[in-house]
């Protein structure tokens, strides 16, 4: 008996000497620390702290405090945040609190005002990736996937990231998602179906209505713009993609046209291009505009994109890569009286009331690249910098305040349109490279992005503007 109890200490005794190292190595190690502004000495906040080689980190809080909870030394930890140069330091001993400065990164523009910032994810999932989302009143609605589409789903956010409900798609393989002008948001399969949804808050469910054919909803709700007073607004393409004529719809009047804009400067182009093209094959005589005959001459076809209105025609796709600007006039509403319309063939925005009457106007150049600049007129001067007119007018869904954006090596900057004055606001740079479908609400831009590498999924991030 005596000699099995002595055994049975030895045993215990081999166990302690046994995992008493590895109890010893695991022990935490905290290392407290300070994140600061190299130039003001400032803190700086939600500064990300990470151990290099590792998933491992930590944020700053609002005074630039971190703490580091390791499991070994030496370590290497990054310290990145957006507007400031990324940092490297090397943490060899436990020691007092580390101070750690950043470098504010600086932007070299012109007349721009820029400064560092904040974004949020609003959906990132290491499992799945964003397909597509939507903003569906006051949420957010996305088609998320994994394993190659075999799994695919829609969530229904919060605009903070919260989730409201999953759901199940009623056909599979999905496509996209798309809004119509009443706000309502359609999913589309691939197999030529659109499927609307909506959110039941009574038991937090998402679902789908019955579905009509793609073609059907592109053709008959998806050309309306906007809708004031019981009036359905759109716009039709005249003389082929060389202006464009204001219309509504409405139940007791039908379509009523209020409006034609004739881009003559480039009439002017085209016919001096026919003409030199006629000498140049040795035709006699000079070329005179056919007016609604253009579209026999399918070499000087320039017609607008399909999400426009129009159809690609033979030669559209080099002229819209230097011409884009001269083929597009967005209309858009500002209020139930008063409509913002982008005439670029004339360089003015004009403010139109629901009959189409021009209530003012204002002279507008940032489209038109440095050239024409006029610094003292408006604060656009961007060009100059790199920076070139992405070609794409945007309107807060909220407060129907207008942005435009401009592009430089895969960066996108956005800046509010004034409507009384055309000048342009200071400027947003979203802090991540070709971010995609941008779309803004409540002053918050949201867009889609990924970080490098082909293993990185798509999530979906968002940005304040002002």
């Amino acid at each position: 008996m005596k000699k099995k109890v002595v055994t049975t200490r030895f045993l215990c005794l081999i166990l302690v000497l046994t995992f008493a190292p590895q109890c010893c190595f695991a022990q935490s190690i905290q290392i407290h620390g300070t994140v600061r502004n190299e130039l003001t000495s400032g803190p700086v906040p939600e500064a990300n702290i990470r151990v290099y080689g590792t998933n491992q980190g930590t944020p700053t809080d609002k005074d630039g405090n971190f703490t580091l909870v390791l499991v070994k030394l030496p370590v290497t930890i990054v310290i990145s945040c957006v507007g400031y140069d990324r940092a490297v330091y090397d943490i060899l001993e436990k020691s007092s609190p580390l101070r750690i400065m950043l470098r504010p990164v600086t932007y070299v523009l012109k007349e721009v005002e820029i400064s560092p910032v904040r974004y949020s994810a609003v959906y990132e999932d290491k499992t799945y990736a964003v397909l597509d989302y939507e903003l569906m009143d006051d949420h957010v609605a996305l088609l998320v996937f994994r394993n190659a589409l075999q799994r695919t789903g829609m969530v229904l956010l919060t605009r903070c990231g919260d989730t409201l409900a999953v759901s199940d798609l009623p056909e599979l393989p999905p496509q996209l998602l798309r809004r119509d002008f009443l706000s309502n948001v359609h999913y589309y399969s691939r197999g030529g179906m659109a499927y609307q949804c909506y959110f039941n808050p009574d038991d937090q469910s998402l679902g789908f209505l019955h579905p009509i054919s793609i073609d059907s909803l592109e053709k008959y709700v998806m050309p309306y713009l906007f809708r004031i007073s019981g009036r359905l607004y759109f716009q039709e393409k005249v003389l082929h993609g060389f202006g464009p004529a204001i219309a509504y719809y409405s139940k007791d009047g039908g379509k009523q046209y209020i409006k034609n804009c004739l881009n003559e400067k480039k009439i002017s182009e085209y016919n001096d291009d026919m003409a030199f093209y006629l000498r140049w094959n040795g035709a006699i005589g000079s070329y005179v505009f056919p007016g609604d005959d253009i579209e026999s001459e399918e070499r000087f076809d320039f017609s607008m994109r399909q999400g426009e209105g129009g159809s690609y025609g033979k030669n559209e796709a080099r002229a819209h890569q230097f011409e884009f600007y001269n083929m597009t006039y967005p209309l858009l509403k500002l209020s139930e009286d008063t409509m913002a319309f982008f005439n670029f063939g004339s360089d003015l925005l004009e403010l139109l009331d629901p009959d189409g009457k021009v209530i003012a106007t204002a002279p507008i150049s940032f489209h038109k690249g440095s050239q024409g600049i006029n610094p003292l007129a408006n604060n656009d001067r961007v060009e100059n910098d790199g920076w070139r007119w992405g070609t794409q007018i945007m309107t807060d869904e909220a407060s129907h305040a207008m942005y435009t954006i401009f592009l430089r090596s895969g960066m996108v900057m956005i800046r509010k349109i004034d409507p009384k004055t055309g000048n342009l606001g200071v400027a947003t740079i979203i802090p991540f490279p070709f971010p995609e479908k941008i779309k803004i609400y409540k002053g918050e831009a949201f867009f889609l992005c990924k970080e490098s590498g082909n293993n990185e999924n798509w999530k979906l991030l968002k940005c304040n503007i002002r």
